[in-house]
């Protein structure tokens, strides 16, 4: 009976517990499937917008969504389809590498990050017939089962995914930088910065430097653009506070009196 026992014991199945992420990925919008978290935004919005409003969970960096396997598909098919309908249409996190290359060329396509990092998934996202074409966004819509591509302008709902891989603790400056998000002001909670953009205030560049001030306690300062990441980070958010022509960022030259203007 002793050995019996010891049978049992040992091939007993343990039950793996359940991530912070996983725990909380609970509702009829959302979904949790591989490693990651997927949840539906509404209503409609422009693709830059909805680049700022994957903030559903702090700490994980939340993106639009990467369909980088036939897993993700089947998910993002099944989560849109049953909380909205067979021809909705969903923004993706798939723009554009190379502004200056076609927009017609499958692989000038890549998934992007919130940091601006841009990856090209080895497997072959399903593209309608005719695309991409010469628009610049890509959504998802379940009624096809593909991707098609649209200008960023237009308001669609929108699917966001929130990686285990991604996650870091939550601290106070991206606390205060999501509270900060309004009708007036938008935010973006990037590698320890939060860049903020008030689209209905304008400023000379003077005022601007000492004008940093949106989160108390905090040093701000216009905004350091040193890769290209930090550039489409930058673009990002001034897009999607509709500021069209021009927003200053932290650049002057270091020698007023130098004639090269590249110092």
């Amino acid at each position: 009976m002793l050995f019996s026992l010891a049978i049992l014991l040992f091939i007993f199945p343990t039950v793996a517990a359940l991530t912070d992420l996983q725990a909380n990925c609970t509702g009829p919008d959302r979904r949790y499937n591989g490693t990651s978290c997927y949840v539906l935004g509404e209503p409609g919005i422009t693709h830059s917008a909805a680049k700022l409003l994957c903030n559903h969970y702090l700490g994980y960096s939340g993106h639009l969504v990467h369909i980088r396997n036939a897993a993700v598909q089947a998910t993002a098919r099944e989560l849109t389809t049953t909380y909205f309908f067979a021809n909705v249409r969903v923004y993706t996190g798939l723009e554009p590498i190379n502004s200056s290359a076609a927009l017609t060329d499958k692989n000038n396509w890549g998934y992007y990050y919130r940091n601006g990092t841009v990856v090209v998934p080895a497997y072959q996202q399903p593209w309608a017939a005719a695309h991409p074409s010469t628009t610049n966004r890509a959504y998802y819509t379940p009624s096809g089962d593909y991707i098609a591509t649209q200008a960023e302008n237009y308001a669609y709902y929108f699917l966001c995914e929130y990686e285990e891989a991604l996650k870091q603790p939550v601290t106070d400056l991206e606390e205060k930088c999501a509270n900060l998000t309004s009708a007036s002001v938008f935010t973006l909670f990037v590698n320890d910065v939060c860049y903020v953009v008030q689209p209905a205030v304008t400023k000379n560049y003077n005022d601007a430097k000492v004008a940093c001030n949106a989160l108390s306690g905090c040093n701000g300062q216009l905004a350091h653009v040193r890769t290209m990441s930090e550039l489409w980070i930058a673009d990002a958010v001034r897009s999607a506070a509709g500021v069209n022509l021009m927003a200053r960022i932290g650049i002057e030259q270091t020698n007023l009196s130098s004639t090269d203007p590249n110092n």
